[in-house]
């Protein structure tokens, strides 16, 4: 089995260096934006803008809280995520903290609203994160999960005792919840050490790891993603590859793995570039994918908030929630230049 290393964060990994955590192998990184109505993650857009820098696949997750309004939580996961939509799709997470007291009914319901609004402002189906028994047990009715469960891209939480890479599949491999897709990304670990994840003191704190199931390549289809061309360099008199490693803000280990020659003048060098390029076109694109593009639209004469929305076939609560400076979408003006979910 073919499968992708990667991390999942939020504000208990204050200071990361997502260079050193790109060159272990990282290649996605799943981020907590939000939880409930009104708590964003101090530490989401400094982790956001630092993977999406280093080139890693972004994922934003927002927490449920089942007795909270779905609406506002929807719109809250929105607008904090705003243009910048990253990469892989959004992530509504169902845990037990919280949800104590909710209904197997109430859960369901208020999972459906926020799924099916961010989906309207995100233009793909999100992600659903959970563990196997929780799903089986809480998000159910009379045994059997929601008629709208196999619709979504699964995330699914189990810690084996012991991982080995070399056994595939592990005995402690995710079992599958009822009536659910079968696992897309598997949290495996929630105590792991990271070079490059530390406490704000630095000193290593724990991070939670994960797989993609598949190949690098089947990831980048999955998220709807074209990784960046290799650039190719011509070594010259004097370089070493210290020296083109820093020139093109890679590290010699990564250099290495992608040219194992050894350096000659005149030689030509794939320099593997760690950054993201644009979408996948859409005759090419894999279906239930995320895109990093942004539409937007600048404000006409006659324009009202409700007719653009008409025009792109959203509702006006969606623009609403992806331009946060639209306080009052009555007073728009021309020029304005308004994003389009």
């Amino acid at each position: 089995m073919n499968l992708v290393h990667g991390v999942d964060v939020s504000y208990w990994e204050p200071r990361i260096d997502w260079r050193v955590v790109r060159t272990q192998g990282f290649r996605f990184a799943l981020i907590r934006a939000t939880s409930g109505v009104g708590y964003v993650d101090p530490k989401f857009k400094s982790h956001w803008e630092g993977a999406r820098t280093e080139g890693l696949l972004r994922g934003a997750y927002h927490y449920l809280i089942a007795t909270q309004d779905a609406k506002q939580q929807a719109d809250l996961f929105i607008s904090t995520i705003s243009a910048d939509r990253g990469e892989l799709p959004p992530i509504i997470d169902l845990e037990d903290k919280y949800n104590e007291n909710a209904s197997n009914s109430k859960i369901i319901d208020t999972c459906k609203a926020i799924l099916d609004r961010v989906e309207k402002a995100f233009g793909v189906k999100p992600m659903i994160y959970s563990r196997t028994q929780y799903l089986n047990v809480h998000v159910s009715k009379s045994g059997k999960a929601p008629s709208w469960a196999k619709d979504y891209p699964l995330w699914v939480a189990q810690y084996p005792y012991v991982f080995s890479p070399d056994t595939m599949p592990n005995k402690n491999m995710p079992t599958q919840a009822a009536g659910w897709q079968d696992w897309m990304f598997w949290q495996y670990s929630e105590t792991a050490l990271v070079n490059g994840v530390t406490n704000e003191n630095g000193s290593p704190t724990e991070c939670d790891l994960n797989w993609f199931r598949g190949t690098e390549e089947e990831l980048y289809a999955f998220a709807n993603i074209k990784p960046k061309e290799p650039v190719t360099y011509t070594v010259k008199d004097g370089d070493t590859f210290k020296s083109i490693a820093e020139k093109y803000k890679i590290t010699v280990e990564e250099l290495l793995t992608a040219n194992p020659e050894l350096l000659q003048k005149g030689a030509k060098l794939a320099i593997p570039v760690p950054t993201i390029s644009k979408p996948i076109a859409s005759d090419t694109a894999v279906s239930n994918k995320a895109t990093s593009s942004t539409k937007t639209y600048t404000v006409k004469q006659g324009d009202t908030v409700g007719s653009i929305a008409a025009k792109y076939g959203v509702t006006v609560d969606a623009i609403k929630a992806i331009n946060p400076n639209l306080t009052n979408p009555n007073l728009i003006y021309v020029g304005q230049v308004i994003v389009i979910p």
